[in-house]
């Protein structure tokens, strides 16, 4: 009998050794992959203010939805197989091609930048109030490694013209080098720290897009400009990065410039990107700020329609609405304008309470 008791603890320690083991292994060893889960419903009103100017009250209330995005483990591969909540994306859709996380989170932030100076021109258009935007060029937010742009751009630089002909938008850019082939020059200009400078750049074959290779110089490109409002407007959305709130940044500036309280007394969460003009874009991680703002007791959400074939936010939104359950409106939308008009003919009827 005075035996046991040592082997029956040894056997315990053995235990208590491989559970310790294989938690290690499901939570700390890496895959190559990012795990994306619901995130937030967070109110958008805190986050913006038109200055000199007294907002109406706003008897309910716009929120913009987040995802989760973590660094994948073996864990969340095993539950991504179990549950619809658990998405896993490859590192390069996410990273980008020789990306790391500090370039991805500077790349988020200035699209974010870029995403709220969208909103604030399409809420004062829609508004007929008066705005100003000054088109600098494109901006070179990062450099993709191995690529020929890396040889001659600076992270900074801020491209004017291409083959003498004035680019003023990333999408400009993007669209012109399309058109161009693979090994061909093209003859920059571009300023760098205040000095103007040329240099001809080969393209070359940017990472493979459904299967299609794509001439380009191999950066990630970002419409530098500057807005300038009748009245001032600041947006502080902290950590958040990304385009897709572009929508409900847009809203929330549209109320507050407004006569009328736009909300009715309604919780409404929405996504999508917004263009200077007001049309509303596709967006990524759909399903899970569906649920995200289901959590938060939301009566409406507005989602991007979809308008091309290759569109799916409006039909991922409708499954997953009927996938959990939810009572919210699903509302799609192709510009701001369409939910503006959607929301001054909602009944004034909610008392601004979330549904419990």
């Amino acid at each position: 009998m005075a035996d046991k008791q040592p082997r029956y603890r040894n056997t315990w320690i053995i235990s208590l050794i491989a559970v310790v083991v294989i938690g290690a292994i499901l939570f700390l060893v890496p895959i190559p992959y990012f795990l994306m889960l619901p995130g937030s419903a967070l109110e958008v009103r805190p986050m913006v203010t038109v200055q000199k100017k007294s907002p109406g009250e706003e008897k309910g209330s716009f929120y913009l939805t987040t995802v989760a995005l973590r660094q994948g483990n073996i864990y969340g591969w095993l539950a991504a197989q179990v549950n619809s909540n658990y998405e896993l994306i490859p590192e390069k859709e996410v990273l980008g091609p020789g990306g790391n996380s500090e370039d991805y989170d500077r790349r988020q932030k200035e699209i974010m930048k870029e995403s709220q100076q969208d909103a604030i021109l399409a809420a004062f258009h829609a508004t007929s109030r008066p705005v100003e935007e000054k088109l600098l060029g494109v901006k070179v937010l990062s450099l993709i490694k191995n690529m020929p742009a890396e040889k001659v751009l600076h992270k900074g630089d801020i491209i004017e013209k291409v083959d003498g002909k004035s680019v003023r938008r990333a999408e400009e850019l993007v669209g012109y080098l399309a058109g161009k082939k693979i090994g061909e020059d093209v003859q920059l200009a571009f300023k760098r720290k205040g000095m103007n400078l040329e240099r001809k750049v080969e393209l070359g074959s940017l990472p493979v897009s459904k299967g299609m290779k794509r001439p380009g110089l191999g950066i990630q490109p970002v419409t530098q400009r500057e807005v300038k409002t009748s009245l001032p407007v600041k947006i502080k959305a902290g950590d958040i990065g990304g385009p897709s709130a572009g929508l409900m940044f847009s809203l929330e500036i549209t109320n507050q410039l407004g006569r009328e309280d736009l909300t009715r007394g309604y919780q409404i969460a929405g996504t999508g990107t917004i263009t200077s003009k007001g049309q509303v874009g596709q967006i990524g991680g759909i399903q899970h700020k569906i649920v995200a703002a289901d959590d938060e007791g939301t009566d409406i959400f507005f989602v991007p329609a979809d308008q091309k074939t290759e569109d799916i936010n409006q039909k991922v939104a409708s499954k997953t609405v009927q996938r959990i359950g939810s009572k919210m409106k699903l509302v799609p939308v192709r510009t701001l304008g369409e939910a503006i008009s959607y929301l001054k003919k909602l009944p004034k009827e909610k008392t601004g309470k979330k549904a419990a």
